[in-house]
């Protein structure tokens, strides 16, 4: 057997992702289902479902999310659901094949010492020693911007905004704001509801069409879905619907930026404004970096950009810390 493998784990409010030091990566939605029922249990053949499996086969399942705003919701059933998930979770990068793991877990940037507990809870029997980081410490990491930028992680439950200057950012260095993924699609099944009277939408189906069609800036973009609108079948353009939601979250985000940029070392400020780096699913917007870029305009010039394959960035960037990090930065949790 190898003598230790190292993770990395962004353990989302909507999908988590597991990335090894063997080379696996691994997403799954942070969904958990539970049988109903005997007659559930004996049609599904199991007694927990994760990610898709679970949507797939919710009527018949009590469905959790047991991570909320990122962390563990504090309560029996959602920390149960949450300890079952990470379990699943690791196992797919074969754990078993080492004699310890030790992982680095990401959190949002401002956290509760109950939330980063529970957190390590979650993980106790399936890794050795842990680390917690923030998102956007573990992006910054992982792309090799620690020193002077600012990350924007646009998660589903939060954004997590950060300035790195080569080392650990404090509490002061960081700001976390609830408005994100979520938000917007609670927004948008809002004025969905509003412009189509007796729609019957749920969160998870203007979820999905907001990751395909998503855009922020330029002309209104024709969206046709298929939607019920008092149980009648209805085609629909909601095209500027997806844009104004998604609009609407700019000014949230930009005002964070501003925060971290006027609270900084007034000799930084010039070289944090130029390097302004999007992460996170909200970072997929189309359009949203040059929005951002334009909502900020009024404090100097600036830089705004995207990175690459935001999904995974921030758990292979937990990865390379765990790999690079030395053992008594890590707290035993056996």
């Amino acid at each position: 057997m190898a003598e230790r493998l190292y993770v990395g784990i962004d353990l989302g409010t909507y999908q988590s992702t597991i990335a090894s030091s063997s080379g696996s990566i691994e997403t799954i939605e942070t969904v958990v289902g539970r049988p109903k029922d005997p007659i559930a249990r004996n049609f599904l053949g199991r007694d927990v479902l994760f990610g898709a499996d679970a949507l797939k086969n919710k009527l018949a399942c009590n469905i959790y999310r047991p991570m909320a705003a990122g962390v563990t919701q504090d309560d029996e059933a959602n920390m149960a659901a949450a300890r079952a998930f990470v379990t699943h979770l690791v196992e797919t990068v074969d754990p078993e094949e080492y004699d310890e793991v030790f992982g680095v877990i990401c959190s949002p940037s401002h956290v509760s010492f109950t939330d980063k507990s529970n957190l390590v809870a979650t993980l106790r029997g399936q890794v050795n020693a842990i680390m917690v980081v923030t998102e956007p410490f573990a992006t910054a990491y992982g792309i090799g911007e620690i020193a002077g930028s600012i990350v924007v992680d646009i998660g589903a439950g939060t954004t997590d905004i950060a300035r790195l200057h080569g080392t650990f950012p404090t509490e002061d260095d960081q700001v976390t704001i609830m408005e994100a993924g979520d938000w917007i699609d609670e927004q948008l099944v809002e004025l969905i509801c509003k412009k189509y009277t007796g729609a019957q939408v749920t969160k998870d189906m203007v979820r999905k069409w907001k990751e395909e069609f998503s855009y922020v800036g330029g002309d209104d973009r024709e969206h046709m879905v298929a939607l019920s609108v008092e149980g009648k079948k209805q085609n629909v353009d909601i095209g500027d619907l997806v844009k104004a939601a998604c609009t609407m979250i700019i000014i949230k985000v930009g005002s964070g930026i501003k925060n971290i940029v006027a609270t900084a070392d007034p000799e930084y400020q010039p070289i944090l404004r130029n390097n302004i780096i999007l992460s996170g699913g909200g970072s997929l917007i189309d359009g949203i970096a040059d929005a951002i870029a334009n909502e900020i305009a009024d404090i100097g010039d600036v830089t705004v950009s995207c990175v690459e394959d935001p999904i995974e960035k921030v758990a292979t960037g937990a990865m390379a810390l765990a790999m690079d990090m030395p053992d008594e930065q890590y707290t035993a949790i056996n």
